[in-house]
């Protein structure tokens, strides 16, 4: 039986209605914590057939009771800071208190799957991710891919740190990607944004420091997820482990950096990726 380490705290993970966000929460669910997620669609699972396969309830948060905790979730469009502060509070005043945040929600996409109409024939809708490079990014595609990415990242932990201020503790976990650390121009303004959230995490945990409060992030590789399904081919020969990284691989990093295993660790970047970055 795993440990409750995290009984008695709060744990809001945005983007966590759907893969690695869904497993964040339900792998601190199951460390004790009580859970709230924030996502622009809380049934975003249902979206894409990989995800649905994965529910073992009609939601994250019905998941994350089962393991015993109390759950809550809000919809909300993290790009707005308004939206965003209204959100953080709500969850500060229904669960009491925000000990952890997993500022997740983010990724390539211009256009969510459940933002598009469905393609003619196909069995489901896809999402519009960025073809965009360095030198030629179409504004649409720019403009997205950093809201969905550095705003979230920052509106979240702008809304969180006042309240873990006044708890004296925090610890806070912001979302990169290998894209964000090693630049090959390849799938921008992906990458560009990643590596923003680098430099935000690294400045973010100068200033919170003197309160306990610890800022760190976290790099994923090639990952599988219910959305992207198998990606052991891509994996083959880029990773050194021979594999493609499991959501597990990425939680068990997050568990690190929210229980009392990292009090001593703040500003980093983690990279999980088998080894594949030189």
């Amino acid at each position: 039986m795993t440990s409750q380490k995290l009984a008695g705290k709060t744990a809001l993970i945005t983007g966590g209605a759907r893969g690695l966000g869904r497993g964040y929460a339900l792998h601190l669910a199951g460390l004790g914590a009580d859970i709230a997620v924030i996502d622009r669609n809380l049934k975003a699972a249902d979206v894409y057939e990989f995800e649905r396969e994965l529910l073992t309830a009609d939601t994250v948060m019905a998941e994350c009771e089962a393991l015993g905790v109390r759950a809550m979730g809000l919809e909300a469009d993290l790009t707005d800071r308004a939206a965003a502060e209204a959100a953080v509070q709500a969850v500060a005043d229904k669960m009491g208190r925000i000990d952890i945040a997993v500022c997740n929600a983010g990724g390539g996409t211009v256009t969510f799957a459940d933002e598009r109409q469905p393609r003619e024939g196909a069995n489901e809708t896809l999402d519009e991710v960025t073809v965009g490079t360095p030198s030629d990014t179409p504004e649409h595609m720019l403009s997205r891919v950093l809201d969905i990415n550095i705003k979230t990242c920052m509106y979240t932990c702008m809304a969180v740190a006042p309240h873990m201020k006044k708890l004296g503790y925090g610890k806070i976990v912001t979302v990169s990607s290998t894209a964000g650390v090693d630049a090959k121009g390849e799938y921008h303004p992906y990458g560009l944004s990643k590596a923003a959230i680098i430099h935000y995490t690294r400045a973010l945990a100068q200033e919170l420091g003197p309160h306990n409060i610890t800022v760190n992030a976290i790099a994923p590789g090639i990952i599988r997820t219910g959305r992207l399904g198998d990606r052991a081919e891509m994996a083959k020969d880029r990773v050194p482990l021979r594999r493609e990284g499991t959501i597990e691989d990425c939680a068990k990093v997050v568990e690190f950096l929210t229980t009392d295993m990292s009090d001593y660790v703040t500003g980093r970047t983690i990279i999980i990726d088998g080894g594949m970055l030189r």
